[in-house]
C-alpha cells in the first residue's frame, strides 16, 4: 500500500482567529499576548511576521518593529472550540486523524486514495474551503502532502501561506538539499548548532557522512535518526504517534504551570498559587477517572534559580486537600523561602484508573471524598472554581484553566472537558 499523509496547518492560528472575530484587526500587525500587560508575544499575525515579529518576541521590541502593532489578549476557549470543529471536519474525511497541536493535524488517507481521493491536491483545496466554511473567510491553511508524516509536515512548512504542496519522489531530493533544519520537525536548536559546526546546513548533506562518523558526533540513536531524515524517511518521534493512538492508558501525568506577573515574595501568595494549580490538576484527574501516587512541585526564580521536589506514595491520591497538604509541608520544611519565584508548577503522576483501586474505609478519607465529589458536581455544571477556598475568592487573582498550543493534555481537552 502506498502511504499518503496530509498535514493541515492553520496559518497564524491565534491571531487569525482574532482577526476573523474582529474585522478591524484584519490586514494589520497583531500580537497575541497571554494577558494585556505581559511582555512576551505568544503568537503573531501574518502581517506582524512579515515585519520580523514571531513567537517569543519581546513586546517592546515588537512595537519598535511595528509601531502600529495591536496587542490582543489570548482567548484559549475560542482556540480550543475552533480546534474541535477542525477535528470533526478531519474525521469526516478519514478515520485516521492525529491532532498534532491546536493548529495542526495529520490525516492519513492511504486507504482512501484509490476510490475516494484520487487527486490529493484537489482534496487539499477542498479542505481549505471547508475550513473557511467552519471558521470563517479570513482563516487560511497550508496543506502539505507526503508519503510519510515527516514529508507532509515539511511540505506544509516550506510552502506559501494558504497553499497546497506535495513532496514526492520527483522533488524530494531537491527539497532535502534546500530546506533548512528549522523546517525539519524534530531537529531542535541544539542539534542544528552541532550540525552547522560540521558544515551541514540541510538534510541532504547528511548523506555524505558514514554512520560511524555520525555516531562519533551524535551518538548511536541520533546517527540513525539523522540518516533517516537525510533520505526523507520517517524518524522515531513520528513513530511514537502510532503508539499513542493505540495505547489505552495514554495519560501518564497531569500537570499545570504558570508564570506570575512578577517575583512572588510572600509565602501566603506562593501557597495561594500552588493551591490554585493543585485544584485544577486534581479536578482534571478526577474528571478522567484517575488517581496518582507521585506528586511533584517546582518553583523557578530569576537568574536561573530553581527548586523542585517529588515524592512517591504507597496510597493513591485523588483529593485536593491531600495533595496540597503535601505541597504545603514541603514549602514550609524543605523549600523554606530560598528565593522569590516567578514560575510555579505541580504534577500528579504514576496514574491509575480510580475504578480499579480499593477505596479507603477510613472516615476521614470518606469525608474528603464526599466534599471533593460535591465540588466536582458543582464545577462540572458551572465551571471550575465556581466554588473555591476563600484564598482563591478574589477574581483578579484566580488562575483559570487554559489550553496549551501543543495540546499536551489533549485527551482531557477532547474527551473530558
Amino acid at each position: 500500500m502506498n502511504h499518503k499523509f496530509l498535514l493541515v496547518d492553520i496559518n497564524s492560528y491565534f491571531a487569525t482567529l482574532a482577526q476573523q472575530e474582529n474585522p478591524y484587526l484584519r490586514g494589520k500587525p497583531v500580537a497575541i499576548v497571554k494577558n494585556l500587560g505581559r511582555t512576551c508575544v505568544i503568537a503573531a499575525s501574518k502581517e506582524a511576521k512579515k515585519l520580523g515579529i514571531k513567537t517569543g518576541t519581546n513586546v517592546a521590541l515588537a512595537k519598535r518593529l511595528a509601531p502600529d502593532l495591536i496587542e490582543v489578549e489570548a482567548n484559549f476557549d475560542m482556540y480550543l472550540s475552533a480546534t474541535n470543529k477542525l477535528k470533526n471536519l478531519f474525521y469526516s474525511l478519514s478515520p485516521s486523524v492525529y491532532v498534532y497541536s491546536l493548529d495542526e493535524a495529520f490525516i492519513d488517507v492511504s486507504r482512501c486514495t484509490k476510490h475516494l481521493y484520487s487527486d490529493l491536491h484537489q482534496l487539499g483545496r477542498s479542505i481549505q474551503l471547508k475550513i473557511k466554511e467552519q471558521l470563517g473567510e479570513w482563516v487560511t491553511a497550508n496543506v502539505g502532502i507526503g508519503e510519510n508524516r515527516l514529508l507532509a509536515k515539511m511540505a506544509a512548512e516550506i510552502s506559501e501561506k494558504g497553499s497546497v504542496f506535495e513532496i514526492n519522489s520527483q522533488n524530494k531530493d531537491a527539497i532535502l538539499a534546500e530546506v533548512s533544519f528549522g523546517d525539519v520537525c524534530g531537529i531542535g536548536l541544539r542539534l542544528t548548532k552541532k550540525l552547522t559546526k560540521m558544515g551541514i546546513f540541510c538534510p541532504y548533506q547528511i548523506r555524505f557522512y558514514s554512520l560511524s562518523d555520525l555516531e562519533l558526533y551524535f551518538g548511536p540513536f541520533w546517527a540513525k535518526e539523522l540518516q533517516k531524515i537525510a533520505y526523507g524517511e520517517e524518524p522515531h518521534h513520528f513513530k511514537l504517534l502510532d503508539n499513542e493512538k493505540f495505547t489505552s492508558a495514554r495519560t501518564k501525568s497531569i500537570s499545570r504551570s504558570v508564570t506570575a506577573w512578577d517575583l512572588v515574595k510572600t509565602l501566603s501568595e506562593i501557597r495561594r498559587i500552588v493551591l490554585n494549580l493543585t485544584r485544577e490538576v486534581v479536578y482534571k484527574s478526577r474528571r478522567m477517572g484517575l488517581s496518582g501516587r507521585r506528586v511533584s512541585l517546582f518553583l523557578v526564580g530569576s537568574e536561573g534559580l530553581n527548586w523542585n521536589y517529588a515524592q512517591t506514595f504507597k496510597d493513591y491520591l485523588s483529593h485536593t486537600y491531600d495533595v496540597f497538604s503535601i505541597f504545603d509541608e514541603w514549602l514550609n520544611k524543605k523549600w523554606q523561602q530560598q528565593f522569590s519565584p516567578i514560575k510555579f508548577g505541580v504534577v500528579l503522576s504514576m496514574l491509575s484508573s480510580s475504578d480499579s483501586l480499593t477505596q479507603s474505609f477510613l472516615p476521614s478519607w470518606q469525608k474528603l471524598e464526599k466534599v471533593e465529589s460535591a465540588l466536582d458536581d458543582i464545577d462540572n455544571k458551572y465551571g471550575l472554581y465556581f466554588v473555591r477556598p476563600a484564598s482563591l475568592y478574589k477574581e483578579c487573582k484566580l488562575i483559570k484553566p487554559e489550553v496549551a498550543g501543543f495540546l499536551g493534555d489533549k485527551e482531557y481537552q477532547f474527551n473530558y472537558r
